[in-house]
């Protein structure tokens, strides 16, 4: 019983410690790690710490939230993916 105690404590504080994952950071970031690929950018690129990024500074309504939401629209923007990897 006690392990089984300790076991879902264990689960319920990660879950609780986990950052939350916006649809627009997934869909963004699948789309950036898609044009990486097609394109043959050198630049390295990993879409699970992206979306982990994204999520963490979509998360400060200060100021990152809004460059965060500029980012996102940039990317929905853009036609290429030569124009995708441009977005800041």
């Amino acid at each position: 019983m006690r392990h089984l105690l300790v076991t879902a404590m264990s689960s319920f504080l990660l879950a609780a410690c986990t950052e939350p994952r916006s649809a627009a950071c997934r869909d963004v970031c699948k789309r950036e790690a898609l044009c990486v690929e097609e394109t043959g950018s050198t630049m390295p690129f990993d879409e699970k710490e992206c979306v982990a990024a994204c999520a963490a500074l979509e998360q400060d309504a200060t100021v990152n939230a809004a460059k965060v939401k500029r980012h996102v629209d940039c990317v929905h923007k853009q036609q290429s993916c030569a124009a995708v990897l441009e977005c800041k």
